[in-house]
This record gives structure tokens, C-alpha cells and sequence, in this order.
């Protein structure tokens, strides 16, 4: 339940949200905050499910500000980000990928920065810059959060943990 806190904060038009934001993180996304000393119990229990969002969320590319190599972006199993090392590529956004000519993805960067498992997902994401970039939750078809979903989740981390 905690985990449906945090999701109503990623996009803060609430008034609680608001207000939340100004306090706790005003300059950033809830995704990059943590628990810090003084803060009220409150926020610490949205923080707890802040974790669990943190499991399930993924990226939908539309504009740029998704980080290629830190943030979930690719639609596959838990991690969602590239197999791929980083290495020394200069790459950093996901529109880095993308050739200005014909607004479509740049294939052969692609594949010459990626492994083949990554490459065939990325090629696979529609692009479009008239969108923005926007989360939604990956263990939903339609990208909406919901408790049930993340009940789910937790127990298939906690079997995960078992064995």
C-alpha cells in the first residue's frame, strides 16, 4: 500500500503532492531520494514503498531524459536495463540513439554499441520525440500501478530470495 504513495508522487499535481515535494525533494524525482536523518515517519513509510516502485517501474521513451545505462528502459525481465557494459561509450540518453536525419534509430550504432539481446529490444521500441518521457509500471500491460500487481511482485522477490 505504501508503494501506491510513492507512485501517485512521480507525477506530484496534488496538493499533497505539492507539498511533499517542496519539502523533501524539491530538485529531483522521488525516484532519487532517500531516507535522511529529521525527515517524519510518514515520509520514511512512502520511502519503504519507494523500494517495491523502484522493482517495477520502467521508462517509456518519447523525449529525453532517460539515462541509457542507470535507468529501467527495456521492456524485459527484472532489470530493464542493458546487458551491455558501458565500457567507454559516450552514450548517455536514450535520444543519443536516435539519427536526426530520419528521426527513427540509428540501427548500426545500435548494434555496434550493443550486445545482440539488447539490440533486438531497442530496435523494437517505437520512437517518438512529440512525446515526453513517462514511467509506468511494467508488470501491468497498459503501464497503470496497482496493488495487486505489486503484491505480486513482492512475493515473486521474496521466492527469488528463498532459493
Amino acid at each position: 500500500m505504501l508503494a501506491i504513495q510513492a507512485w501517485l508522487l512521480t507525477c506530484p499535481e496534488t496538493l499533497c503532492g505539492r507539498v511533499l515535494k517542496a519539502k523533501y525533494f524539491p530538485n529531483k524525482s522521488i525516484l532519487h531520494c532517500s531516507v535522511r536523518a529529521g525527515v517524519s515517519y510518514s515520509w520514511c513509510s512512502i520511502l519503504h514503498g519507494l523500494d517495491l516502485l523502484r522493482d517495477g517501474i520502467i521508462w517509456r521513451i518519447g523525449g529525453n531524459s532517460v539515462n541509457i545505462w542507470s535507468d529501467p528502459w527495456l521492456p524485459r525481465g527484472s532489470t530493464r536495463r542493458p546487458i551491455t557494459p558501458k565500457g567507454h561509450s559516450l552514450l548517455t540518453k536514450v535520444p543519443d540513439l536516435i539519427d536526426p536525419a530520419s528521426g527513427t534509430r540509428d540501427e548500426q550504432l545500435v548494434m555496434d554499441t550493443f550486445w545482440p539481446k539488447d539490440t533486438q529490444i531497442i530496435l523494437a521500441i517505437p520512437t517518438d520525440s512529440q512525446m515526453e518521457d513517462w514511467l509506468a509500471w511494467h508488470y501491468d500491460s497498459k503501464g497503470l500501478f496497482s496493488v495487486k500487481s505489486a503484491y505480486k511482485l513482492v512475493v515473486q522477490i521474496r521466492d527469488n530470495k528463498l532459493n
